[in-house]
């Protein structure tokens, strides 16, 4: 079983830090509406909100008590928080923030496979389904007011990255990587990437978890790379960097090219295992057994993407030593240009571009080695 992902901690994290663009206040859009219950049901039971979406966090996190209580509060006419929708697409709203309370109302009214528990003053209650509640209190839930905020269509994407990081307030809020995945549902890029991940060589070359979608980045941030390369990388954060590599990869039509960069990838990770050995984990432990065994993403972008360009692969497979050696030397030199470009502002435009220089000049010199 695969551990759960962990970074190398001396590597900056991304930024979510969304809004790089220029952009009118005026093309901001959250409207504040109250919604009935019995019509967020209805949605529920249409499959109009996506409780299962890629990009989302577990929808069953909270125990029978935790739910049945919820159920309580809509039965005594409590309030409840508000909703977070954006509805950008009126056939498929996607929760921003309720993803909980939303799991429970459907569990409840539509799929019905919930019976009431543990409740504090409803007692007698305990036990019943919907089907079993009288009319007078099918009443009040048809009566059931929800306040809802509802990111509209006309707000721009990257406002609506940014609103997605500030106002998710659930026990785990969304990362950059699922945000993405919950902008991008309309093209096939959530499902090109989730294709690549579960890919047994993905998988155990690169040895994470699938949780929190970080696998997907990874294999996002080569795709970005080969898209644009790093001397035209332009962006003052990477955040923003992967948001259009990753609209560029949803319109991406040709299937035979989605399938070349897909062999792309997964070849080259098979590439890295000859040359920096088993269980590399693209981690600085590469040149010593005392330094952290975490995955290091710039160390994974810049070796996949050095390693996918050069065209003489077997004269660096034949000084693979000399190249290990020489990759060691830059890794234990904590003030030297490339360590820094891994672990200082990884993701500045000159950390990206001198790691990149760096790896690129170190290859050269490898290959062109006389023996």
């Amino acid at each position: 079983m695969l551990e759960d992902i962990k970074f190398d901690e001396k590597e900056e994290f991304e930024q979510n830090d969304y809004i790089t663009r220029p952009f009118s206040p005026k093309d901001i859009k959250v409207t504040n509406s109250i919604v009935l219950l019995p019509s967020i049901i209805n949605r529920l039971n249409f499959g109009e909100i996506d409780l299962s979406p890629d990009f989302q966090r577990n929808s069953d996190l909270w125990n029978k008590t935790k739910m049945s209580r919820l159920i309580e509060s809509i039965l005594l006419k409590l309030p409840l928080p508000i909703f977070y929708f954006d509805v950008s697409d009126p056939d498929k709203w996607l929760i921003v923030d309720g993803l909980q309370r939303l799991s429970t109302i459907k569990r409840f009214f539509v799929d019905k496979k919930l019976k009431l528990s543990n409740l504090e003053f409803l007692t007698h209650l305990d036990g019943k389904s919907y089907d079993d509640l009288d009319r007078s209190l099918k009443r009040t839930i048809d009566d059931t007011e929800l306040i809802t905020y509802q990111i509209e269509a006309q707000t721009p994407k990257e406002v609506r990255y940014s609103i997605f990081h500030r106002i998710n307030t659930g026990g785990m809020t969304l990362n950059a990587q699922e945000i993405r995945q919950a902008l991008n549902q309309k093209g096939s890029s959530v499902d090109f990437l989730k294709e690549i991940c579960e890919n047994d060589k993905f998988i155990n070359i690169v040895g994470v978890s699938p949780k929190r979608m970080l696998d997907r980045e990874l294999a996002l941030r080569f795709i970005a790379f080969k898209l644009t390369s790093y001397k035209d990388f332009s962006s003052t954060k990477m955040g923003a960097f992967l948001d259009d590599a990753m609209e560029k990869l949803d319109s991406i039509e040709d299937k035979e090219e989605l399938q070349e960069l897909k062999i792309d990838l997964l070849e080259t990770l098979v590439f890295t295992v000859q040359i920096l050995g088993e269980n590399h984990r693209f981690s600085r432990a590469i040149a010593s057994e005392k330094l952290t065994k975490t995955l290091n993403r710039s160390l994974f972008d810049v070796i996949t993407i050095c390693f996918s360009n050069l065209k003489e692969k077997e004269k660096l497979l034949k000084n693979k030593s000399i190249f290990l050696d020489k990759l060691k030397e830059m890794l234990l030199d904590e003030k030297g240009v490339f360590y820094k470009a891994i672990t200082e502002g990884t993701s500045d435009r000159t950390s990206v571009e001198n790691r990149f220089i760096e790896m690129d000049k170190l290859i050269s010199e490898v290959i062109n080695e006389k023996n």
